[in-house]
């Protein structure tokens, strides 16, 4: 028998210690395009909220010279571009 130090044996599943993300519209009743379009602006959404919160506090100077703005920039463009491909729109 397994025994946990933890009090609940789901708390060894847990990657991070945010909340709970929404769950994976991809494994829902819907087509397998149209689930992960749904996950795909998800993710872009959230990525361009993130960029916004990031931009906020950096100057022009700053925002054009910051590599975590530009890698930020990358994975959105990629989001989107999964996105787009899933929905038949490319």
């Amino acid at each position: 028998m397994t025994h946990f130090r933890s009090p609940c044996p789901d708390e060894m599943e847990r990657r991070f210690d945010g909340p709970v993300p929404p769950f994976d519209p991809a494994v829902t009743g819907r087509p397998v395009a149209a689930a992960r379009e749904v996950l795909f602006r998800r993710l872009a959404a959230e990525q361009r909220q993130a960029i916004a919160r990031r931009r906020a506090g950096l100057s022009a100077a700053e925002s054009r010279a910051d590599e975590r703005l530009c890698l930020a920039a990358r994975t959105l463009h990629y989001y989107r571009t999964e996105g787009a491909a899933w929905s038949g729109r490319v």
